[in-house]
């Protein structure tokens, strides 16, 4: 297993506060349904996923905005109870700190809406070079403005530092998309990318060829039945370990990201790394929220 001379992950982009609904099941378009308050806590693909490297043993530093309200201070001081470094971390006047609305039901499956605020605020102003200087792994996600992450994706590649891109939702980065290594999406995802319909494994090797023009390595997460990753050699699919239980399953794909990139970050060969990113976010399911479901992992990954 090859060291890089700096183990540390830059994660730019968003932060919530996650309001979650228990439901008995998930309503149909137009059904009214009674729910109950289960959780607020941490969320945002961002936030989740530097709490998943940190979890995981990553040194982890965030570049993202909040704004000037509970909120948002409730977020940071849970992000450095973790171990995060959100020295970087702009605090917004006059914009509201993002929060998402979960639905979960008993299942464990969900419906999410996200409302933005400062989220969609941040702009590549916030960039600079000291911000990825000593970075092994730079990490994206969607929720916030495509421009902040085409900016970071041209940095990452002048200074050499390794780009995960988690483009959920997807949005337009242009070429810079193609210096991801590796971009992850799901499998709805990753057939919007291309114009096809994925749900299985066998779906996504047949569409290797054209997914594979996407980046330099591309990761397709498919639940249950984990990931397939792809690279100019190889269509490989790393299964998923059966869960003990499944309680909530809204922040495993941000278990995945997060803790492949601390394995990267740590000198992790690609394969490995996605192989110990699944178990973690298998973990995850068996507890509820999403960043707070990242304990189900630390210290169970070998």
């Amino acid at each position: 297993m090859e060291r890089t001379a700096s183990r540390r992950v830059v994660v730019i982009g968003s932060i919530n506060v996650d309001e979650v609904v228990g439901v008995a099941e998930l309503p149909a378009p137009g059904e009214t349904v009674h729910g109950r308050e289960r959780a607020t806590g941490l969320g945002g693909k961002g936030a989740n996923q530097a709490v998943a490297a940190a979890v995981a043993g990553g040194e982890v530093a965030f570049v993202g905005a909040v704004g000037a309200d509970e909120r948002g201070a409730a977020a940071l001081a849970q992000l450095t109870g973790y171990g995060v470094d959100t020295s970087m971390v702009a605090t917004l006047d006059g914009t509201a700190s993002g929060r998402a609305l979960v639905l979960l039901s008993e299942a464990g499956e969900n419906e999410i809406i996200v409302i933005g605020g400062a989220n969609q605020a941040l702009d590549d102003r916030i960039l600079s070079r000291d911000v990825l200087r000593s970075a092994a792994v730079m990490v994206l996600q969607g929720e916030v403005a495509p421009s902040v992450n085409r900016a970071a994706l041209r940095l990452a590649a002048e200074l050499g530092v390794r780009a995960v891109v988690n483009l959920a939702p997807v949005q337009d980065l242009g070429a810079g998309l193609a210096g991801a290594d590796p971009l992850v999406v799901n499998e709805i995802e990753a057939g919007q990318l291309i114009g096809a319909g994925l749900g299985t494994v066998q779906d996504v090797a047949d569409a290797a060829p054209r997914l594979r023009e996407l980046a330099r390595s591309v990761l397709v997460t498919l639940g249950a039945a984990g990931a397939v990753l792809i690279t100019a050699e190889a269509v490989d699919h790393v299964p998923a370990p059966h869960p003990e239980r499944v309680r909530d399953t809204t922040g495993a794909g941000d278990a995945l990201v997060g803790v492949l990139a601390a394995a990267l970050a740590q000198g992790f060969e690609l394969r490995a790394a996605v192989e110990r990113a699944v178990a973690a976010a298998s973990l995850s399911v068996a507890e509820v929220g999403a960043a707070a479901s990242y304990e189900a992992f630390r210290g169970r990954l070998g």
